[in-house]
């Protein structure tokens, strides 16, 4: 089953580049996060918001992994 729903970003800019795979295989989201499931190349207004931002590693950390 395919759904369709907003994307919020943490961060405000404008988007560049869609990956347009994920039309006909939208698992990769989920397989591949960090691959080949990117969903979109943004191009912030302003790079200080990312700042207070968790990196993957921090994350895992954060949820447990």
């Amino acid at each position: 089953m395919k759904a369709v729903s907003e994307i919020f970003a943490p961060v405000s800019g404008t988007v560049v580049e869609v990956n347009k795979t994920l039309v006909d295989q939208p698992e990769f989201v989920n397989k591949e996060p960090y691959g080949s499931g990117w969903m979109v190349v943004l191009e912030a207004s302003d790079p200080k918001e990312a700042s207070s931002l968790m990196d993957a590693a921090a994350y895992r950390r954060h949820i447990g992994e």
